[in-house]
C-alpha cells in the first residue's frame, strides 16, 4: 500500500471517532441527560455544522480566531465549522424569537471543532452539550442552570466536583470591554493569576497603588462568600471600588449565598480569576473541576447583549459539558453493551429462530439470530 493510499484510510489529526462499547455508553448516557433537561423543560434545538464567518468574527478573541476551522464555499464566501454551540445558537434565535415566546428553555448535543494546543492536534473535535435559557434576567436564572447542571453530572454519577464562580462584570466595571487591547491583557493576566501583572495595569489605568493592590488581592482570591466578605472588611471599598465594582461582587455573593441553601452536591467556590473565556459574557460565569481530569469539564455564564447582535435583546444564561472529557470516568448502569450478554437462539429454520428471539426480547433481553 503507498504511503498515500495509507495516509487516506487514517482519520485527520485532530478529528475524534468512538466505537462499540465508547459509542454505545455515549448514547447511553445522552439518554439520561436528555431526559433530565426535558423534565426541566428544555426543549431540543440543532445547530448548523458551519457558517458564515463574518457574522461572528467580531464575537471571536483575537487570540482564538487561529483556532477556528474554516473553509471556502463555492461562491467564495469564507465559512467557519462550528467552534462554539452557543454562538451559532445565538444566532438562530436571535432570528427567529419574539418578545410573547420568552422566556425559552432549549437544549443541543453536537460535536464543535476548534484548535486547541499548537503542539497537540490529536483532541480539536469535542462533543458538547448544553442548555441556554432565554429571556430570564436575575439570580434565578443563574441558579436554575446551576442547579440543572448539577442535577446533569448526578445523573451520570460523575465524581466530586466544584463550582469555581466568577464575574466578567468585575472585570468590565474595572476596564470597559470596548477599550479591547486593555480588556484583553486584563483578562489574560486575571486568568492567568499574575498578581503582579494585574496590579501594574491597574496602575497603568489610572489606578492609586492601594486600589490596585486592592484588586490583584480581588483576582486571585478562591474562597467562601465569608472569606470574600473578610477580605473586603480589610479594605476601605467604599474608596477604592466603584459602585459598579462593589454590586459585581455582591450579586457573586448572592449567587454563592442562595447556591448553598440548594444543598447541591458540587461544592463552590468564588474564584474571581474566572471571568469568562469568551467576549459574550456580561455577568456571572463559572467552571466546573472535576477529580482526575486537568481542565474544566463544564462551563457556563450570562451573556445578556450576545442575542442583540442578531437583532434580538434579550438576556440569556447557559452552561455546556464537554462531555468526552469525563465519559470514560463515569459509571452509569447498563454501560457495557447488552450484546455482551446476548441470548444466542437455536432452531431448525429461520422462521422458529426469529420466533424465539422475539419471546426473548419481549422480555427486555438481547437476542441474536
Amino acid at each position: 500500500m503507498t504511503n498515500r493510499k495509507r495516509a487516506l484510510l487514517q482519520l485527520p489529526q485532530g478529528a475524534e471517532s468512538f466505537y462499540l462499547e465508547d459509542a454505545y455508553r455515549h448514547r447511553r448516557i445522552m439518554e439520561r441527560i436528555e431526559r433530565v433537561f426535558e423534565l426541566w423543560g428544555y426543549l431540543p434545538i440543532q445547530t448548523p455544522v458551519f457558517d458564515f464567518f463574518g457574522v461572528y468574527e467580531g464575537l471571536i478573541p483575537s487570540h482564538d480566531a487561529r483556532s477556528i476551522y474554516r473553509l471556502i464555499d463555492r461562491e467564495g464566501d469564507l465559512l467557519m465549522l462550528r467552534y462554539d454551540n452557543t454562538l451559532f445558537l445565538a444566532k438562530q434565535m436571535g432570528l427567529m424569537l419574539t418578545e410573547d415566546e420568552l422566556p425559552v428553555r432549549v437544549w443541543y448535543a453536537d460535536t464543535i471543532l476548534r484548535h486547541q494546543d499548537a503542539e497537540d492536534i490529536s483532541n480539536d473535535e469535542f462533543f458538547q452539550t448544553g442548555v441556554e435559557l432565554i429571556g430570564k434576567p436575575g439570580a434565578d436564572a443563574e441558579l436554575e442552570v446551576l442547579a440543572l447542571l448539577d442535577r446533569v453530572l448526578n445523573e451520570i454519577n460523575a465524581p466530586p466536583r466544584v463550582v469555581h464562580l466568577g464575574s466578567r462584570a468585575l472585570l468590565h466595571a474595572i476596564v470597559a470591554p470596548e477599550s479591547a487591547e486593555a480588556a484583553g491583557r486584563m483578562r489574560r493576566a486575571v486568568a492567568l493569576r499574575r498578581s503582579s501583572e494585574v496590579a501594574e495595569l491597574c496602575i497603568a489605568n489610572g489606578c492609586s497603588e492601594e486600589r490596585a493592590a486592592l484588586l490583584a488581592e480581588l483576582f486571585a482570591f478562591i474562597g467562601t462568600r465569608e472569606e470574600l466578605e473578610a477580605l473586603l472588611s480589610r479594605h476601605d471599598t467604599a474608596r477604592h471600588l466603584r459602585e459598579l465594582e462593589r454590586e459585581a461582587l455582591r450579586y457573586v455573593e448572592r449567587i454563592a449565598e442562595e447556591y448553598a441553601r440548594l444543598e447541591l452536591r458540587a461544592e463552590l467556590r468564588i474564584d474571581l480569576s474566572e471571568v469568562g473565556s469568551q467576549p459574550y459574557h456580561t455577568g456571572v460565569v463559572f467552571n466546573v473541576y472535576m477529580e482526575g481530569v486537568g481542565s474544566a469539564v463544564a462551563s457556563g455564564g450570562r451573556y445578556d447583549r450576545l442575542l442583540s447582535h442578531f437583532g434580538f435583546d434579550a438576556p440569556a444564561v447557559g452552561f455546556s459539558i464537554l462531555l468526552r472529557k469525563i465519559e470514560e470516568h463515569r459509571l452509569i448502569d447498563g454501560a457495557s453493551t447488552d450484546a455482551s450478554h446476548a441470548v444466542q437462539v437455536d432452531g431448525e429454520s429461520f422462521v422458529d429462530r426469529l420466533r424465539r428471539a422475539d419471546a426473548v426480547r419481549a422480555d427486555g433481553r438481547v437476542a441474536l439470530l
